[in-house]
């Protein structure tokens, strides 16, 4: 999978999609610690980062990650770590790690925008 294949990956389930620090693609999470992440490996796998305050949390975590997800762990740490997921295991994923874009049409937030704007100038 390219950069390209994994941004239109991103686009195509509705994901988040930024550069990291080195310019690699990453799908970022919005929720908990919000350094979880989806991001791209160079390879047909996407590997997934997580990362919790505690080892017992990261232990609960990983447990569903393996079992619920099917992830295949890559590196693990006391706190954070590493898997790998195949295209379909990433989208169920990204969705519980809160990767995903809120499902609202871009005519609705054209309408919403609007409506704000109006809110805001007729004092």
């Amino acid at each position: 999978m390219t950069k390209q294949e994994f941004r239109q990956f991103c686009e195509d389930n509705n994901l988040r999609y930024k550069k990291d620090g080195c310019g690699d693609p990453i799908c970022p999470s919005r929720k908990g610690l919000k350094t979880d992440q989806l991001y791209w490996t160079g390879t047909d796998e996407i590997g997934v980062y997580v990362e919790r305050e505690t080892q017992k949390k990261f232990t609960f975590l990983k447990q569903k990650l393996v079992a619920q997800y099917g992830l295949r762990p890559h590196q693990d740490g006391d706190t954070d770590g590493t898997f790998y997921a195949t295209k379909e295991q990433a989208v169920n994923v990204a969705s519980f790690l809160g990767c995903a874009k809120n499902a609202i049409s871009q005519a609705t937030r054209d309408k919403m925008s609007r409506l704000l704007k109006e809110r805001l100038h007729s004092d």
